[in-house]
């Protein structure tokens, strides 16, 4: 027992690292899908090429939630929004198409109540 909670303190790190922090997913395509839960959306770093894109959804979670596709920053109040999913139920799915999409960073959030604030975002990278 004490050998496979060593082997397990040993790997924990390299298991944790696989688990998406700081990694950005690279799509080649124009469809994009989201798995939203609480207080997080999945991937959270997310590379596009220019143009339009399909945003798909998904509320694995138990509370309601939506998504926004945003222009500008988590610490600016200018911030304009592209494109709305809207209310998801838990366990529903939404999506919606964006029009093009030039290079530069942009926001998907939850706008539910404070939800954003919560840390409910992701980043979305045009390039």
């Amino acid at each position: 027992m004490r050998l496979r909670l060593l082997a397990l303190a040993a790997t924990a790190p390299l298991l944790l690292a696989g688990c998406g922090a700081g990694h950005t997913v690279r799509l080649q395509g124009p469809r994009l899908a989201v798995t939203l839960s609480e207080y997080r959306i999945t991937p959270q770093a997310v590379s596009v090429p220019p143009g339009r894109l399909q945003i798909r959804a998904r509320n694995s979670g138990i509370l309601t939630h939506n998504v926004e596709l945003e222009r500008g920053s988590l610490d600016s109040n200018e911030r304009t929004v592209l494109a709305v999913i809207h209310t998801l139920l838990p366990g529903t799915s939404g999506a919606v198409w964006t029009k093009p999409l030039k290079p530069g960073n942009y926001l998907l959030v939850s706008a539910v109540g404070n939800q954003t604030t919560l840390g409910m975002s992701a980043t979305l990278i045009v390039r």
